[in-house]
């Protein structure tokens, strides 16, 4: 997947749900001595249904790895949405309490490219 934008540019995840969900999203750059981690946008706070970022980096060619943590606490239902320049990019949704232990947990991870002009 691509994702194309102009720096500053924007990061928003938006959460709901009896689940506790965090998320973030690593930048790496690629280097002739191999990856370089050049950012990392954190959306950390459970408590709040939608967070936004806003990242300044140089136009290039970066990969990005976007971790979504899911755990159980209320109950396990959950959905997410994060947003790349207001562009919908990765979003789920369920139910992570599969057992009967109190602290199911799911870790949702996929990888995009992002361009900077």
């Amino acid at each position: 997947m691509l994702r194309t934008v102009t720096s500053p540019f924007n990061m928003s995840f938006t959460r709901s749900g009896g689940a506790l969900i965090t998320a973030r999203a690593d930048v790496w750059k690629a280097d002739p001595g191999g990856w370089v981690h050049i950012a990392q946008f954190e959306f950390s706070n459970p408590t709040l249904p939608a967070e936004q970022l806003q990242g300044t980096l140089p136009s290039g060619s970066y990969t990005c790895v976007f971790k979504c943590y899911v755990e159980e606490s209320l109950n396990g239902i959950y959905s997410f949405d994060f947003q790349i320049g207001g562009v919908d990019t990765y979003n789920d949704d369920g139910d992570v309490n599969s057992t009967s232990a109190g602290n199911d947990s799911k870790v949702y991870k996929d990888q995009f490219i992002l361009e900077i002009q």
